[in-house]
């Protein structure tokens, strides 16, 4: 059987037909777009299409002047962690050495010499954000931290402010998980002359800590010791991660906290803090590392 005839679509059109490049797509809707494409097509596909699409995937992973690890929990990039890196790298290389304002870790730790890469690239830092369910996890962190002096915003365990105290000289706004000793209380009191608010929900206290550190800042816009306990001896929970809470001498921190804008503290009434005492014990997570002045060689690092 023979063709007749043919049917050609678009043979009606007479006029000239325009091709428009990728290129000419608005830049930011393209970026907003790849946000939605999974982590795997953009690292190993949309990134080849051409050299704006490869801008556009690195400025997906995070927003200007962030940057965010969050990322690295995610199952689909913890397959493809290796090549994430790689273009993580490639970000951070492309923008000016002073345009990174903040750091977000997430659950999943690098090795160390990846956080001192980021360090020495991230000199003009403001915020940093260490999240507290990894704790020891992050101890590696140590090789950087020395390198950021100028940050204003800190959320990171109570050992990295005994070990680089100099480091929190410019902090407004200081967020500290785990056990708070003499020492860590004598740091808070002598290196954070800016400091506004301190968070230090849920951690443990020595007996003398939170005294200390309010004879050194009185005039605090925020103090937030809510769930936080005392503990006799801060050296046996750091190695057992559970103590028996002693009782707060209230009389005495409330006169002390007299000049605090805003002072958050639990009752009696206190559900969690309740349940905790009747257990007779108070865990404290995470548990900081043994060895404060070389937090390297406690992990083998």
């Amino acid at each position: 059987m023979q063709l007749k005839s043919v049917r050609r679509c678009g043979a009606a059109s007479t006029g000239p037909t325009n091709v428009r490049s990728w290129d000419d797509l608005n830049y930011d809707l393209l970026v907003n777009i790849i946000k939605r494409v999974t982590w795997p097509a953009r690292l190993f596909v949309v990134c080849l299409v051409n050299k704006s699409w490869l801008s556009a995937v690195l400025d997906s992973m995070s927003t200007p002047g962030v940057i965010n690890l969050e990322a690295l929990d995610l199952p689909e990039v913890e397959r493809v962690k290796f090549r994430y890196c790689r273009f993580l790298k490639r970000m951070i290389d492309s923008k000016p050495i002073d345009s990174w304002s903040a750091f977000i870790l997430g659950n999943t730790p690098l090795k160390g010499g990846k956080y001192l890469y980021i360090a020495k690239k991230t000199p003009s830092l403001q915020q940093l954000f260490i999240p507290c369910t990894m704790g020891m996890g992050f101890a590696n962190i140590g090789y950087a931290f020395k390198y950021w002096k100028k940050m204003k915003q800190v959320s990171c365990p109570v050992w990295l402010i005994k070990v680089y105290p100099n480091c929190f000289t410019m902090v407004e706004n200081l967020r500290l998980f785990g056990v708070v000793d003499d020492a860590a209380a004598i740091a808070i009191r002598d290196n954070c002359p800016r400091l506004k608010q301190l968070n230090l929900n849920s951690c443990a206290f020595s007996i003398k800590a939170l005294s200390i550190i309010l004879d050194g800042h009185k005039q605090l816009e925020l103090l937030d010791t809510r769930h936080g306990y005392r503990v006799a001896n801060c050296e046996k929970l750091a190695r057992d991660g559970f103590s028996i809470p002693l009782e707060w001498n209230e009389e005495e921190i409330r006169h002390k906290a007299a000049g605090i804008k805003e002072y958050l503290m639990c009752d009696r009434c206190c559900v969690e803090c309740a349940a905790a005492t009747r257990r007779n014990h108070r865990r404290c997570f995470p548990k900081p590392p043994r060895r404060y002045e070389d937090p390297q060689l406690c992990y083998g690092i």
